[in-house]
């Protein structure tokens, strides 16, 4: 392999998706995994056949790879606005059965009427802001009045709410990250017996994600989850405490330098691994430190010269994020027991819009 390459464990992705789905049958909370850290129909129709009901996608580009690739229900899971984008919204629901969400009376006017236009039914989840600060109207009666307003809308089919609590699933400590859980939740179910109380049925509650689907599974009303990076983890969700998944996804590089003693230059920089989440860990023992240096170059350090690999040598990074980590690349290279088995095309990589 010519380095740097992102290397898929696939015995560990196996059990990360086995857990998962252990996950959803012993709470009885459905799985709608993100696709956003994986972007590929392959890894989507695994987690399906594990039980999933669906997937989440951020945006119509991964939507559109999901569709092409054979996955027919997708909640899209962030607001769309424009000409452009309704009209592929509204293409796509020719394929598949696709849902997408609301946080506002004139976003949800053009998408019914572009779905009239078109002879389509989207589904429709008014998204509440339940503490990301992001998108999402208020919870409560500001919910229940959107809600009221969308299901009197055309070809758009009231589900329910949405309201993810993207700002928690990196608070390190369970304790914390429970309780600022169930205060989302809190108000995500509140707005649900609001909406209720206007006579409207709210067949979808969708929330979390790898770090609180436990906590938000716990509530009654709560219909099913968004976890993503839970199939790969990554160095930031590994000091997340207590999830059941391990590390599945590493960035293979070579050293092309040893210029100076307790350095070694290596082939991997800011185009082949994110750094948003903080820096990569090198994976192993050794006590190596990685930082970028550059775009297209890394740098090991460590006081101990003796523990640098040699030139041509390789190790394996840890993504800080795995997200944005596998959106730097093209294909992942599956691997097991030190072999590759087979090379995966990353269909929606650069699909941003």
């Amino acid at each position: 392999m010519d380095t740097p390459v992102l290397l898929l464990d696939l015995d560990a992705l196996h059990r990360n998706i086995a857990r998962m789905a252990e996950f959803s049958k012993t709470t009885g909370c459905r799985v709608r995994p993100h696709v956003k850290s994986h972007k590929t129909p392959r890894v989507a129709r695994m987690q399906i056949d594990a039980g999933a009901i669906g997937v989440t996608c951020a945006k119509l580009g991964e939507a559109e790879a999901m569709v092409a690739g054979g996955i027919t229900s997708i909640l899209i899971s962030t607001e769309l606005v424009g000409e452009s984008k309704l009209a592929r919204l509204t293409s796509l629901a020719r394929h598949a059965n696709i849902t997408t969400v609301f946080d506002n009376r004139t976003a949800a006017a053009a998408v019914a009427a572009a779905a009239k236009q078109a002879d389509v039914t989207l589904g429709a989840l008014v998204d509440v802001n339940v503490a990301q600060d992001r998108t999402g109207v208020e919870p409560g009666t500001p919910g229940a009045d959107l809600a009221e307003y969308v299901a009197g809308l055309p070809n758009l089919r009231f589900e329910g709410l949405q309201g993810y609590e993207g700002n928690l699933q990196h608070v390190y400590d369970p304790g914390e990250r429970r309780t600022r859980c169930d205060e989302a939740m809190g108000k995500l179910l509140a707005t649900r017996r609001a909406v209720e109380a206007r006579g409207l049925p709210v067949r979808i509650v969708s929330t979390a994600g790898t770090g609180t689907c436990a906590f938000a599974a716990a509530h009654e009303g709560v219909t099913e989850v968004q976890p993503g990076s839970y199939i790969f983890m990554d160095a930031d969700y590994l000091s997340v405490g207590g999830l059941p998944f391990e590390l599945a996804l590493t960035l293979l590089t070579t050293v092309i330098s040893r210029p100076r003693r307790g350095v070694a230059i290596v082939d991997a920089g800011f185009k082949s691994i994110s750094t948003d989440a903080g820096m990569p860990r090198v994976s192993g023992d050794g006590g190596l430190v990685y930082k970028p240096h550059g775009d297209e170059h890394g740098r090991l350090e460590s006081p101990n010269d003796d523990v640098l690999p040699a030139l041509g040598g390789v190790v394996q990074l840890v993504p800080s994020h795995c997200d944005t980590t596998v959106n730097l690349h093209d294909n992942f290279f599956v691997v097991r027991d030190g072999r590759v088995q087979a090379i995966w095309t990353i269909a929606a990589r650069g699909r941003v819009s």
